[in-house]
């Protein structure tokens, strides 16, 4: 090794990877590592470079094939580590209003919970209202899960635009029950599908007509570009589902409420 270059192991310990991880991405054309006279490889600042950007890429969300595909180019330390800034500052946003809905929905259901009663029901709030909160709390924390998938369909400015739009539209207790009035929703069309109620029947129209009227102000809020790119987002969802990593519908009530939209935008 000289000052300029690595050897494949003195890498695979200063990126915390394997040697066989760095071989893997050589045999699917990722990376190039250069060779010594005597045929060890050696990688160079270009190609920790790139390896870099590919480390950052996979943690975006991209498969190690989508990764292939795009066009690699050296890229500079400074400007990987300004990419790596601003995602972190993006995520640290993100928990923070986390963190800040999660003790809106506590707050929302103390006042329903009095005292010594308060491991048991007591109060005005109905069971349902108050799963649908417990229901919140865990989609508010599949959300931070849902960060990876975020960086893969909108930049970082975008992401950072979409959260400006909803603070401006929406403060965080309008936001969390607004939420919950998404949340009753679903749980409606659910029980819809259980009962296999077909999409052109006249409980699926009105679900669809209450699902358009919901979400027109986030449509608002966002703008036409972000929308359409949330659209694509939940069409490919069964793509990116994992059981940490789930969307606050399935793709069964995706389907079902947009076959219903269609009806119900050709009916006459």
């Amino acid at each position: 090794m000289t000052a300029k270059t690595l050897t494949i192991g003195e890498l695979a310990k200063a990126s915390a990877t394997t040697p066989r991880t760095l071989r893997h991405f050589e045999a699917l054309g990722l990376i190039k590592p250069g060779r010594t006279e005597n045929g060890r490889r050696v990688y160079t600042l270009q190609t920790i470079s790139t390896l870099a950007r590919i480390f950052l890429l996979k943690r975006m969300g991209f498969s190690l094939a989508e990764i292939r595909s795009l066009e690699l180019k050296p890229v500079s330390p400074k400007d990987i580590i300004g990419t790596q800034l601003s995602l972190l500052s993006a995520r640290m946003t993100v928990l923070e209003r986390t963190i800040s809905q999660l003790r809106t929905t506590h707050n929302l259901i103390s006042g329903h919970l009095s005292g010594s009663e308060s491991q048991i029901y007591d109060g005005p709030m109905d069971l349902v209202a108050f799963c649908l909160l417990l229901r919140e709390g865990e989609a508010i924390l599949q959300r931070e899960n849902l960060q990876p998938v975020f960086e893969k369909y909108f930049t970082v400015e975008e992401q950072m635009a979409w959260q400006t739009q909803m603070d401006r539209h929406f403060p965080t207790e309008d936001r969390t029950s607004y939420q919950v009035l998404w949340e009753r929703l679903i749980v409606r069309c659910e029980d819809a599908l259980a009962r296999s109620v077909s999409p052109s029947a006249p409980e699926a129209q009105s679900l669809a007509k209450d699902w358009l009227e919901l979400q027109k102000p986030l449509q608002k809020a966002v703008g036409p570009e972000l929308w359409r790119k949330t659209g694509t987002m939940y069409e490919d969802m069964q793509d990116w589902q994992t059981p940490e990593r789930q969307a606050p519908f399935s793709p069964e009530v995706f389907s079902f409420i947009r076959e219903a939209a269609i009806l119900r935008a050709g009916a006459p």
